[in-house]
């Protein structure tokens, strides 16, 4: 898949658009790594959620902590409308704000945050830029929290085909290298887990599968539109088939 491709590029958040998560996840491992810094948080904390997506996350620790506030950012302007109907008419709606941007550029509140949070996109500028980047966002003491693809098993272990899926994102590690990465940016790890098998499934890629039946129908005849479909679909195969290879693992850490 060619994400430079206008074409392409529609079709891939055509896949994504409205799904439940734009990433592995579920509330109840939102709330496990939230416990893993909730104590070290004081009372309204200011919080900003990168990458929000369509912020699946944000709702989750709005609803956790009724007391904060809630920044969420995203450079998907689509993402962040369905952010706004998700929480249209309920209470959340004053504890969280929106804008569109760049979750590594300065920000008017630097210096204020409490937390910041990251699921699923840390990935997309890479651990160590993301940390530093959030350094001159944080409170002294601040926390992060975030997740990251990481290898479960030695180089020798992965099969060709898995090799291959995952080239695209060279620097993906194992648990001591982004272990080594926090401690690199300046920050003391608080702790971790791996999501659970049912965080890929219930609900990402199963309703992705039924999302792309429906639109494999409509692209069946358009090679250039179908590719973003393919390539979907390969990610859903090679986690069935080699999901002991490798998982997403949050990290919580502390600003040294």
């Amino acid at each position: 898949m060619d994400f430079s491709d206008p074409k392409q590029r529609r079709v891939f958040f055509e896949v994504h658009a409205n799904l439940p998560r734009q990433s592995a996840g579920s509330k109840a491992s939102t709330l496990r790594a939230l416990d893993m810094v909730a104590h070290l948080l004081p009372q309204g904390p200011l919080i900003g959620d990168m990458a929000c997506g369509p912020g699946a996350s944000a709702l989750v620790l709005a609803e956790a902590l009724p007391t904060a506030q809630v920044i969420c950012v995203d450079l998907h302007q689509p993402f962040l409308d369905e952010l706004s109907e998700r929480m249209s008419g309920t209470k959340l709606a004053e504890c969280i704000s929106i804008r569109q941007g760049d979750m590594i550029a300065p920000m008017p509140e630097a210096g204020r945050f409490d937390l910041i949070w990251c699921e699923g996109g840390i990935y997309n500028v890479g651990v160590g830029t993301g940390l530093q980047a959030w350094r001159t966002l944080l409170k002294p003491g601040g926390v992060v929290v975030f997740n990251e693809p990481i290898w479960l098993v030695a180089t020798t272990q992965r099969e060709d085909e898995l090799i291959s899926f995952w080239r695209a994102y060279a620097q993906m590690t194992d648990e001591a290298g982004i272990v080594q990465a926090i401690a690199q940016a300046g920050y003391n790890l608080l702790g971790g887990f791996n999501l659970p098998e049912d965080d890929w499934w219930d609900e990402y890629y199963t309703p992705m599968q039924a999302r792309l039946d429906a639109l494999e129908e409509t692209y069946s005849d358009n090679d250039v539109a179908n590719r973003p479909l393919v390539h979907s679909r390969r990610e859903i195969d090679v986690r069935r088939r080699f999901g002991g290879c490798y998982n997403y693992r949050f990290f919580a850490a502390r600003l040294a």
